[in-house]
């Protein structure tokens, strides 16, 4: 077979494909929404009822717009995989939610986050300036995305924030443990608002 002959039946075998995953109700490049399963684990709302993902993570590596995270989680119900690892970028932390772009995947796979929607939460953190009270508490925004029915093993989470001039990348690399029937209770659920 010549080489233009090749490219047209290359091309004809890819337009069937095509056809045949827009038939089913597919796109090629869909995103996930709640009720979908990526590798089996289901995808869906409930962040704050939820236990974060950050509880069970350890900082391993960090540059200018980039930081990853090591974390192992025991198999779990559901897991809010939506609170993000808290801004420490200061330029970062000044920017509004809405001035950003953003994007999720999981295993590679596009999340449609729009679709979940965010919701609000209280945290305590350490003031920034000298001050009596040690201790204060900030309103921070989450992607109300949550894991549920983990599988174990190795998994990984890309988050992907834009400005209009610097974009921040968070990398996790989630190991869920085998076992189950894990005591989560002491895990630290951030406060709701």
């Amino acid at each position: 077979m010549n080489r233009a002959h090749l490219i047209q039946f290359l091309s004809a075998g890819l337009l069937v494909l095509m056809n045949a995953c827009q038939s089913a109700g597919q796109s090629l490049n869909a995103a996930f929404r709640p009720g979908d399963t990526i590798d089996g684990m289901g995808l869906a709302t409930g962040a704050a009822e939820a236990p974060p993902l950050s509880a069970f993570c350890s900082s391993s590596q960090q540059g200018d717009h980039m930081q990853s995270f090591d974390c192992r989680a025991p198999v779990l119900s559901t897991l809010a995989i939506g609170h993000l690892f808290l801004l420490t970028d200061e330029a970062f932390a000044n920017l509004g939610w809405s001035d950003l772009a953003w994007e999720l995947s999981i295993n590679g796979q596009p999340v449609d986050l729009e679709s979940f929607g965010t919701f609000d939460y209280v945290m305590p953190s350490m003031a920034k300036r000298p001050s009596p009270v040690r201790e204060v508490f900030e309103k921070a925004t989450a992607w109300n995305v949550v894991l549920t029915n983990l599988n174990p093993g190795e998994h990984t989470l890309r988050f992907l924030a834009q400005s209009d001039t610097d974009s921040y990348t968070w990398l996790v690399h989630l190991v869920i443990d085998g076992a189950q029937g894990v005591d989560v209770s002491s895990v630290p659920f951030p406060l709701h608002s």
